[in-house]
């Protein structure tokens, strides 16, 4: 079976984590910086995790897991968005995920388990750059490694030459009209900046306006 990659919006969603210990901690290290409403249910937690808390960072309910926690934060509320089975027990990371498919929740556990589940890809972050290296399942050792590899690969100035495209796309669309022509402009810059190697430029907005310039001249000739 082949699974979906994608990135999800989290901002300001509900998600529940359940288990408080080193597993848990790992979770919410990339969660945190989705801008997600975090629960983390447990009767006792790791220091940081404790930290998190006082930090307002998450909010920690100190309390054994049981069925009716999955119907969400209040009565009437909708279900999570995510549920994170990161408990130190297999049996009940087992029983979380088997609940979350029944009621039709996506949920990540621990030990493996798929059912209506998704795995979480070793993730490789730089600036708004995401790469996910994923086995679905099969092998996060291997998956870590992998990473280490991209991370290795992909060169420190990447992300600010996304941001950098990411702030000029309205000046793009105002400049050339024609969807066609900011087609063929944000390919070929896309390749220009591979080709020359932009990512080591400290003045790339100055040759980004260049390109610009004579992507929009080109336009009015035609």
């Amino acid at each position: 079976m082949t699974h979906y990659m994608a990135e999800l919006a989290l901002t300001g969603q509900p998600v529940l984590v359940v288990g408080g210990g080193k597993v848990a901690r790992r979770k919410l290290t990339g969660l945190l910086q989705t801008g997600a409403r975090i629960t983390v249910i447990a009767p006792q937690v790791c220091e940081a995790i404790k930290q998190l808390d006082q930090q307002e960072q998450i909010a920690w309910q100190m309390d054994h897991f049981s069925a009716d926690l999955l119907d969400g934060q209040q009565p009437g509320q909708p279900h999570w968005r995510l549920v994170f089975a990161a408990t130190g027990e297999a049996p009940l990371n087992r029983q979380i995920a088997t609940l979350c498919a029944a009621k039709g929740l996506l949920c990540n556990s621990a030990d493996g388990t798929t059912e209506n589940g998704f795995h979480v890809p070793a993730m490789v972050r730089q600036g708004p750059i995401t790469i996910g290296v994923a086995t679905g399942g099969l092998s996060p050792a291997l998956s870590r490694i992998l990473k280490s590899r991209v991370e290795a690969a992909l060169e420190p100035g990447w992300g600010g030459l996304v941001t950098l495209f990411g702030a000029m796309r309205d000046e793009v669309k105002r400049r050339l009209p024609q969807a066609q022509s900011r087609y063929t402009f944000w390919r070929q810059i896309a390749l220009d900046a591979e080709a020359q190697q932009r990512f080591e430029s400290t003045d790339n907005r100055n040759w980004f306006n260049k390109q610009l310039n004579a992507a929009e001249k080109g336009q009015e000739e035609h």
